[in-house]
């Protein structure tokens, strides 16, 4: 090897001291972004779902009380239907505040 070739072979040399030349360099495996656990990503995703699911549970729950209700009159056992009422009364005020909190949560969430 002549001085004019380690010369040249010098100048190919990059930054990091390495020869350029046709190697391929592995740098590893990329996964779509999605497939990464981010923990903001993960807290609003649970927020929003427990904030539709107890928005569906309550009124789940309305739709059954009345078709139960509308189901218990017309058979006629109005006495049933008074025991019914006293259990919604005490379930509404319960699931009404849990979707209340919820949905106050969902919306007031640090962005």
């Amino acid at each position: 090897m002549n001085h004019s070739e380690s010369a040249q072979e010098g100048s190919q040399q990059d930054a990091s001291g390495g020869t350029k030349s046709d190697e391929l360099l592995e740098g590893g495996f990329v996964r779509p972004l999605d497939d990464y656990f981010v923990e903001e990503k993960h807290k609003a995703d649970t927020a929003r779902r427990l904030a539709y699911s107890l928005v569906w549970i309550l009124g789940g729950t309305i739709g059954v009380h009345y078709a139960t209700v509308l189901a218990l009159e017309l058979r006629g056992k109005h006495d049933a239907v008074s025991g019914l009422a006293q259990i919604f009364n005490v379930w509404l005020p319960v699931i009404a505040s849990l979707v209340s909190a919820a949905v106050t949560y969902y919306f007031t969430r640090e962005k």
